[in-house]
């Protein structure tokens, strides 16, 4: 047993580290290189912990090995991750594992919860996210209390249902005339705002709900984006860095700007106004059940087909894609380019998601084989 130090340390200075052999899932000997540590004590000591838990898998709670997990994971992990994880294991993984032993976890345990959880009303892509938190707390547990196999891997991922009908046509938005007989419908100035500022800007939710006013500069009209607040987890929520961990300036369009302005000269008449409250909520931010209850209240009004908060933001996009084309654009490359800063997305996703509504693409294509 030894401790090596790496040549090439990480970022934060690690660069101490420990290999030993531990058998895999076929019984076999496997070399495990662990992790890089900040120090050769701190290295000798994770070494000593894991040969106990390898050679002595202990009767522990799963409970025990998922705070465990979260601890190591907030070193290397930015904050809103960690965040997000927590969410998805206090909602989903812990009612149904918290006090099962580890060693007790097998292929019908993860059958029970998978059945339990295709039971909500949760899109595939979601329930694969939470499948991943539980793969990733039971690989720790593979990794440093001695367990032989991940059943969660065996026991597979979430799979869409076979007669579910699966293609790029269902990314749903709303059009900019469906948007206008909304929006006319709305009679409270906030949620008029709340709303106009959804469409014209195509922001994440938690990013709006983040939003302070000292955020809005009216003096070059831009947003700037450097925060979203996450959903809270039994009653708390959390404001940490955007989606990518990335800073972004968004411009503002005219209906938007006035909209804002004729917005906070109401808000300014309270005495305590303050450039640090929330543009939507004042003193405490808007909760995601208040919005979708008055979301859902003028989509019945208008007549029009209700969206999801996301929605909006696809609709942004879509709006901005009819006008490239109406002005006689076709250089999808240049659009979006210019929309994956605007959106906090890379451009290889933003192509990835809205490339199927450039329908100029297809005829571009069938002219390359009729000039054949």
């Amino acid at each position: 047993m030894a401790i090596y130090k790496s040549k090439t340390p990480t970022k934060d200075g690690r660069s101490y580290y420990f290999m030993l052999y531990k058998k895999d899932n076929m019984g076999n000997n496997k070399k495990y290189m662990s992790k890089k540590y900040k120090t050769k004590i701190e290295a000798k000591e994770e070494e000593a912990k894991f040969i106990i838990k390898r050679d002595n898998p202990s009767h522990t709670k799963f409970k025990n090995i998922a705070n465990e997990f979260f601890i190591d994971l907030a070193k290397i992990k930015r904050e809103s991750t960690i965040y997000t994880y927590k969410k998805d294991y206090h909602n989903h993984i812990a009612p149904y594992f918290d006090e099962i032993d580890i060693l007790d976890i097998n292929i019908p345990v993860i059958k029970n919860w998978a059945e339990n959880i295709e039971k909500n009303n949760l899109s595939v892509s979601y329930k694969n996210k939470i499948y991943n938190v539980l793969k990733l707390i039971i690989d720790y547990g593979v990794k440093y209390y001695g367990l032989t196999t991940n059943y969660v891997t065996i026991y597979g991922r979430f799979k869409e249902k076979s007669d579910k009908i699966i293609n790029e046509d269902k990314l749903r938005y709303i059009t900019f005339e469906e948007f206008n007989k909304f929006i006319s419908v709305v009679d409270n100035n906030m949620w008029k705002t709340f709303f106009i500022f959804a469409y014209y800007t195509g922001c994440r939710k938690g990013e709006i709900f983040a939003l302070t006013w000292k955020d809005i500069n009216f003096n070059d009209n831009t947003i700037l984006i450097n925060k979203t607040l996450n959903e809270e987890i039994k009653g708390k929520f959390l404001i940490t860095a955007t989606k990518n961990n990335k800073l972004r300036k968004i411009q503002m369009s005219k209906t938007l700007i006035n909209s804002l302005k004729e917005y906070q000269n109401i808000v300014k008449q309270y005495t305590d106004y303050s450039d640090e409250w929330f543009v939507f909520g004042n003193s405490i931010h808007l909760s995601k059940t208040t919005v979708d209850r008055y979301k859902h209240m003028y989509f019945e009004l208008s007549g029009v087909k209700e969206i999801t908060m996301h929605e909006f933001r696809h609709s942004h996009i879509s709006l901005l894609i009819n006008e490239y084309l109406k002005s006689g654009q076709t250089d999808t490359t240049k659009f979006f380019l210019m929309m994956s800063d605007r959106m906090g997305h890379t451009i290889d996703v933003m192509q990835k998601t809205y490339m199927h509504l450039f329908p100029t693409v297809q005829n571009e294509i069938v002219d390359i084989l009729n000039n054949l």
